[in-house]
């Protein structure tokens, strides 16, 4: 349709001139302000996933009895739903399709809950198990009716920081003191832990970078991904810094110094992941008998439970009570290195049997002659109780020299990252641990 200027009013031709000339400024502002390839979006709409299954929601209406009940301490996952009122059948119904899922009965821990719906007849319309916030297993009906059983991870926020800072009283507490969680003290523990002791060597003021995607959940650290790299400046230790590096081969895959040395050795320096000494080799006064004796090992102080793990790869020599040392287990490393791990509440392992390093072998405990939970540590060189950092300690596999290329170029990509990636310092906290401050977080350099 065509308009004739000249057969309107004055009036009128203002008006349209007016509407005319917004939509041409419109179609050159859309034009000028539209972002080229190269240009980020100025915001961009987080993707919907999959909906999380849900029960029935009113179960009441449609004639369903909804059961709930929780696993309690030395509760069997069978026992536990018994004493929810959950009939036998549909207790073996549930056990049955959780198999074909994977579901590990032995993982059942105290406190995780479940809530089954049965109908009128007493047959199972849907189950559901929460292991933790993030992960449950259900039982729901698909879409021909028929009982089928799946699991659900609840989706998180990621966000790859720089967490650094200088320590205060300890890695562990200044750490914690940032906001962060045990897991990353013990993550980062693992990455540098073979060269440097955070219990002995680290002194207020040293340096520590860990660049590492950590995960939330509506604000709350829900877990962090594998360390990228990670570096200590020290004033005992020097610089010492590991680059995540996977390459085909199990000698290869793991944190290697830039020189491509393997950052992983024979022995762990700790055999658990709370970094608290009570008790040092040499000698003391027995806080039992009160006499003035030799302590033979590290004491380790722990809440009980807290998880053991063998600090090298051997062969269980023993696993049982043993005297004072109450639930205690030894591992044969090599032909003159043995450990021995006292006053366990629980063992998982037994004689004979081959255990690799890292691997949880026990819990916790007070048994023996213990005044509380703690973890009693040894080591026995030729029979002879030794003082860990006297153990020779050497390391595994270094990268071979035709990977080498292929590794520096990876360490200058990580580089770049970590340069580019926010400093995280922590963040105040209201409770913070005594003697450890809070500094506040800080943004890279544009």
């Amino acid at each position: 349709m065509q308009i004739s200027l000249a057969n309107l009013s004055n009036r009128h031709k203002i008006f349209v001139l007016a509407v005319v000339g917004a939509m041409v400024l419109a179609i050159v502002l859309s034009v000028a302000l539209a972002p080229g390839p190269d240009t980020p979006p100025t915001h961009a709409r987080k993707a919907v996933g999959p909906r999380m299954p849900q029960l029935v929601a009113e179960p009441e209406s449609e004639g369903l009895i909804e059961l709930r009940g929780e696993v309690r301490p030395n509760m069997p996952f069978i026992t536990a739903m018994l004493s929810a009122g959950i009939d036998r059948a549909v207790a073996d119904t549930i056990q049955k399709h959780l198999e074909s899922v994977a579901f590990d009965f032995r993982s059942c821990r105290p406190g995780q809950s479940f809530t089954a719906q049965v109908d009128s007849a007493g047959a199972l319309r849907a189950f559901r198990y929460d292991t933790d916030r993030l992960h449950s297993y259900w039982i729901l009906p698909d879409d021909d009716g028929a009982l089928e059983a799946r699991t659900w991870e609840t989706p998180v926020e990621s966000d790859l920081l720089s967490i650094e800072g200088s320590v205060r009283t300890s890695v562990y507490q200044t750490i914690m003191s940032m906001g962060e969680t045990p897991q990353l003290v013990a993550d980062y523990a693992d990455v540098l832990g073979y060269d440097i002791d955070f219990i002995f060597d680290p002194r207020v003021g040293d340096r520590f970078r860990i660049l590492v995607e950590r995960r939330t959940l509506d604000g709350e650290i829900m877990g962090y991904g594998p360390i990228l790299a990670a570096e200590y400046d020290g004033e005992l230790t020097g610089r010492v810094v590991g680059y995540k590096f996977d390459v085909s081969g199990k000698d290869s895959t793991g944190y290697f110094a830039p020189d491509g040395e393997n950052l992983q050795k024979a022995f762990m320096r700790s055999p658990l992941s709370i970094l608290r000494v009570t008790s040092s080799f040499g000698m003391r006064t027995h806080p039992i008998s009160g006499r003035r004796k030799m302590h033979t090992g590290i004491d380790y102080g722990a809440p009980t439970g807290t998880p053991v793990w063998s600090i090298g790869s051997g062969t269980v020599i023993h696993a049982g009570p043993k005297g004072g040392y109450g639930n205690t287990i030894e591992i044969r490393h090599t032909a003159s290195v043995v450990t021995r791990y006292g006053h366990l509440s629980r063992i998982f392992v037994r004689r004979g049997q081959a255990v690799r390093q890292h691997q949880t072998i026990g819990a916790v405990g007070s048994t023996g002659y213990s005044t509380g939970p703690h973890l009693h540590f040894e080591y026995l060189v030729n029979g002879v109780f030794t003082p860990p950092r006297k153990v020779k300690n050497p390391a595994l596999k270094r990268l071979p020299k035709e990977r080498m290329p292929e590794f520096e170029q990876h360490m200058a990509k990580v580089d770049s990252l970590w340069e580019a990636t926010p400093r995280f310092g922590g963040k105040p906290q209201r409770n913070a641990i005594a003697g450890a401050s809070s500094p506040v977080a800080v943004q890279a350099k544009s």
